[in-house]
């Protein structure tokens, strides 16, 4: 929770707390504890750290899919990001549950938007959160701050992209595609989006017109076998090695991102591994707490 936005200035962060917290460190006469190290290295990621609060108002929502509701949000100030990063969201509300009023989420939205977009997935017995999130009429406020993440596509423009999305774990790639369809950037890219059910998948019209337009690719994977429709079309079951390998044939040219439930990603992490893609070439989307 207080560590720096990137991977880098985290390693930094680690870096530095771990020298000071080594035995005998001392600097001006001052032995260091893990307490003060600590400390030290929480004053570095305060000072690094982006600190942009934005008050955000609900222009509306929508009902996107089985349980998925898309928040478009009007801010009072510009906001710049990259597609894929995330912010802490603060929703003060009466009789808070112990999971508190903030919660991480990302940006469902691209910079090319005049609205700043969430996507949410809402389950049976929710969250004070949520259960606030989805009351919120239209005027409603919102705090939005701590914008971090390094879950972007590469500035290389001709590095081939392959993204696997698991549910609401969707949210980045929307932002990317959106913002590669309103830029008219074309790059190579394929998205392997699971659901159990056909009623789950959410942003398909950004999706159907960034493959008419861009030549992105989507495959869309229902693993719920009790609740696929007899006229589904596209691909059903585990995605497994072998149908990654029909899908995305050049895998190995391929940079992938992966996100959705921890222990999905974790376990394609370990299936790409498998496959002989490079550790490098795999990123995984990063949330510092629970949503």
């Amino acid at each position: 929770m207080t560590t720096p936005a990137t991977r880098k200035l985290r390693m930094i962060y680690g870096a530095v707390t771990g020298f000071l917290y080594a035995p005998f460190i001392n600097i001006g006469g001052v032995f260091f504890t893990p307490e003060i190290s600590l400390a030290v290295g929480n004053i570095f990621s305060y000072i690094i750290s982006p600190r942009k609060k934005l008050i955000l108002k609900l222009d509306g929502k929508v009902n996107e899919a089985l349980g998925v509701y898309d928040f478009a949000f009007i801010s009072n100030t510009g906001m710049n990001f990259k597609p894929g990063q995330y912010m802490e969201w603060t929703l003060a509300h009466k009789s808070a549950d112990n999971r508190g009023i903030r919660r991480f989420f990302t940006l469902a939205s691209s910079p090319t938007e005049d609205v700043i977009r969430l996507g949410a997935k809402f389950y049976d017995n929710p969250s004070t959160f949520k259960s606030a999130l989805s009351n919120l009429e239209s005027g409603d406020e919102i705090v939005a701050s701590e914008l971090s993440g390094d879950f972007i596509m590469p500035s290389d423009k001709n590095k081939k992209l392959a993204f696997i999305a698991g549910g609401i774990g969707v949210t980045p790639f929307r932002s990317m595609i959106k913002y590669l369809l309103d830029k008219g950037e074309a790059r190579s890219a394929v998205l392997l989006y699971l659901n159990q059910s056909e009623s789950e998948i959410a942003y398909k019209e950004i999706f159907d017109e960034a493959k008419e337009k861009l030549e992105i690719k989507t495959v869309y994977i229902l693993t719920d076998e009790s609740r696929i429709s007899p006229n589904w079309t596209g691909r059903r079951g585990k995605l497994s090695e072998s149908m990654i390998k029909e899908e995305v044939p050049d895998y190995l040219e391929r940079t992938f991102y992966l996100s959705g439930p921890h222990g999905m990603v974790n376990a394609y992490v370990q299936t790409l591994q498998k496959m002989g893609v490079k550790k490098g070439n795999i990123k995984t989307d990063y949330f510092p707490g629970l949503v």
